[in-house]
């Protein structure tokens, strides 16, 4: 710490100085020979502690100090006085001093009263660190404080009222309204980046996201001053795609007020679940006023018992009967994707139980999650009863099927086109794909076209909307996206780094 000497007389200021052993204690000691070369030094060095005695000519001890005050207010001061008096007090309270001393004191009592000064500035650091920490800690937990505070709020476990108190605390302004309540299933693992991502498309509304479970985003948009409508999804769609698992994306616009969004959670995740089914819309966008049916929770045992003696009696015929009914079951009741899934779970562990070559269920229930609508589901299960080939066949399927993808990739092309070409079901095809090549079908389509336009970019001298077109992009916004997402940088940019 720094220490800074003033007096007047430089017998006593360099008696002080040099007769006591301020170094030992970790003390930088500067002088000064009156009140406004004291400052001048003070402005430029900060001291730590001033020790300055009263009367002193140019400006004496107390108006030095209400300068200190005024411009260093973290320094402390020590005053020295000859005389004891009542006005010398009662001046040193008013300019607010830390401490007081008679001229008379040893040096042993000046050290004293500066190192009690020096281990209470210590402790008020310590204190000021510990609170910056603690701010620090809060700032860059904020989003995790408030998106745990309004999804306990929209599960109901807390009341309007401590909700809307602890967002006075968090700076949450619930006066905003209208508002529009998104989730939205993401395929993209890393949540830490779709939430930039979102935060991004979604920010002229001035969004709160976060995730819950299932990797489902909960995105509260600001429609106060920005009407959010069908053609502003439209508009927002291509960009946000690559990070949405197939259709899963439920919007409720016009929610007048904050009290609304616990009723407005419940239904929008019964909206969201009914996007497994309407596979022909890229979303579903509804009102507070709407209301559905509760799906209750389907039991298709029946019909998996069906499947399973359909396969012990080695019927094709009748095994594909049984399925078309299932699935008809399922279409019916509108099966949760929940329930879809753990049924189709129950007839893989069936079939691996019967079947004579070995089945990895971990890698089957991996693939099943991945399916993002009940036809895809439905064709990989059944592709473990209706056929049984061999698993030596990927080492001569795969060659042509991706030779076939290297030439057809700008083309609309589906896992269906590529599995009629090596003569598979397209559920066989889509398991012994993920295992020859590590993606998904979709993912290993992106993969191909943004290599090629990686190669355009760099050779060629076409515009970026020529390139995505070139490659099978019908949409610049969804070539830009994925771009993006499997580059982690612009067309621009990767322009600008790697051209020729």
């Amino acid at each position: 710490m720094k220490l800074l000497l003033v007096d007047d007389e430089d017998f006593i200021r360099k008696g002080m100085c040099y007769t006591i052993p301020w170094e030992e204690h970790g003390l930088e000691v500067f002088e000064a020979s009156n009140g406004a070369e004291a400052l001048d030094i003070a402005l430029r060095i900060r001291p730590d502690i001033v020790l300055t005695d009263i009367s002193m000519p140019v400006m004496d001890g107390f108006e030095l100090t209400r300068k200190l005050n005024q411009t260093l207010p973290d320094t402390k001061v020590i005053v020295l006085t000859a005389y004891d008096t009542h006005h010398n007090l009662k001046e040193a309270i008013d300019v607010q001093v830390s401490g007081f001393l008679v001229k008379n004191a040893d040096s042993q009592e000046i050290l004293d009263a500066v190192l009690k000064l020096k281990s209470e500035l210590e402790e008020e650091r310590l204190h000021s660190r510990k609170m910056n920490q603690i701010q620090e800690i809060f700032n860059e937990n904020q989003m995790l404080i408030k998106s745990t505070l309004i999804h306990r709020y929209l599960k109901k476990e807390v009341s309007f009222s401590h909700f809307s108190r602890k967002c006075t605390d968090l700076d949450l302004d619930l006066s905003h309204v209208p508002v529009a309540f998104a989730l939205i299933q993401c395929s993209c693992t890393d949540e830490k980046y779709a939430v930039g991502q979102l935060l991004q498309y979604f920010r002229s509304y001035s969004p709160l996201c976060f995730f819950i479970e299932n990797h489902v985003a909960v995105l509260i948009l600001d429609t106060s001053r920005n009407e959010f409508t069908a053609l502003s999804m439209q508009q927002l769609l291509p960009s946000i795609q690559p990070f949405v698992f197939g259709n899963f994306i439920a919007v409720m616009t016009g929610i007048q007020s904050y009290q609304d969004l616990p009723p407005a959670f419940q239904l929008l995740q019964q909206t969201l679940s009914r996007c497994f089914w309407n596979t022909d819309v890229p979303y579903i966008m509804i009102t507070p006023t709407e209301r559905f049916e509760t799906s209750e929770k389907i039991t298709p045992y029946d019909h998996e018992k069906n499947i399973m003696k359909a396969m012990i009696s080695g019927n094709t015929d009748e095994l594909a009967a049984q399925f078309k009914e299932y699935y008809e079951f399922m279409k019916t009741h509108k099966a949760l994707r929940e329930d879809f899934l753990d049924s189709a779970l129950r007839l893989v562990i069936f079939a691996s139980s019967v079947r004579k070559d070995e089945i990895n269920i971990e890698e089957f229930d991996s693939l099943i999650h991945e399916a993002e609508t009940p036809l895809e589901l439905l064709e990989l299960v059944s592709s473990l009863f209706l056929a049984a080939p061999s698993e030596a066949a990927p080492s001569s399927q795969m060659p042509p099927a991706l030779a076939y993808m290297k030439e057809h990739y700008a083309d609309d092309l589906h896992l269906e086109d590529v599995a009629k070409v090596v003569y598979l079901s397209p559920g066989y095809f889509c398991r012994i794909f993920k295992r020859a090549t590590g993606y998904s079908f979709k993912e290993y389509l992106h993969y191909l076209r943004i290599e090629k336009a990686k190669e355009l970019i760099t050779k060629t001298d076409y515009k970026y909307y020529e390139i995505a077109e070139m490659v099978g992009y019908k949409n610049y916004k969804y070539f830009s996206s994925y771009f993006s997402k499997l580059t982690g940088c612009s067309a621009r940019e990767y322009r600008q780094r790697n051209s020729r």
